[in-house]
């Protein structure tokens, strides 16, 4: 099985945006481990496995087969992704053709993830469950929990027609609740409660020095600066 084979929808902007930050706490940041609310088929999952450095942990979450039966969504997402095949076994059938040991699984709402991951242990959390406000909100002040000081949090859909709860959800952290914004794609925020400077300036200069991918000026928000991660040409 090859990596592009896989379904879903982690961009190779995103992939680089994803690999560059983990990379760059690999070298900087005390051991911390890693989150992802809301899997699909693996795709992030497996990135996020292979910069898993030695004695730290890796935990998923995510409904599976059991999202067609938990009240908390959507109807339109128990929809869309009742045509998907969304099994824990895809999940993991796809995780082990990249790695011999699986992550964590809690196969469960991601409302309950505290119970199953401490405080201040995690320095990545990537959000990609229900783009439904409360449950975003809900995620996100999970992740606040859970993050070390300088920790990173990723929101998918935060800008997408689709998806506007999430966009609620996430411009609420940032303009009320200390939130900062890091960086940006077309699909995914990367943000912290920690210090901005250090990984955005990593993030430009990656970008630079990379033959497909660009940054473009910040943009500010408020006080706070947001840098765009895009591929070059456009």
């Amino acid at each position: 099985m090859k990596f592009d084979d896989i379904p879903g929808w982690f961009y190779p902007i995103d992939q680089a945006g994803f690999a560059w930050t983990l990379e760059f706490q690999n070298r900087t940041a005390p051991p911390g481990d890693l989150l992802e609310l809301g899997s699909f088929k693996g795709k992030s999952a497996i990135l996020m496995g292979q910069k898993l450095r030695p004695g730290e942990r890796f935990t998923v979450c995510d409904l599976f087969e059991d999202l067609a039966a938990w009240d908390g969504s959507h109807q339109t997402e128990r929809d869309f992704f009742g045509t998907k095949s969304l099994t824990r076994k895809a999940f993991e059938d796809n995780y082990r053709a990249f790695h011999a040991e699986l992550p964590q699984i809690v196969q469960g709402p991601t409302g309950t993830i505290c119970a199953h991951v401490a405080p201040a242990s995690c320095r990545f959390v990537h959000i990609d469950a229900s783009h439904v406000y409360d449950n975003v909100r809900e995620d996100t002040a999970s992740a606040r929990v859970l993050l070390q000081e300088n920790g990173v949090v990723v929101f998918d859909d935060f800008r997408k027609p689709e998806t506007l709860g999430t966009a609620a959800a996430v411009w609420e952290a940032i303009l009320n609740e200390g939130l900062k914004p890091v960086f940006a794609t077309d699909a995914k925020l990367y943000a912290t409660w920690g210090e901005v400077a250090p990984l955005q300036q990593e993030i430009i200069r990656c970008a630079k020095a990379s033959d497909w991918a660009r940054t473009g000026a910040p943009v500010m928000i408020r006080d706070m600066p947001l840098v765009r991660l895009l591929r070059k040409g456009r």
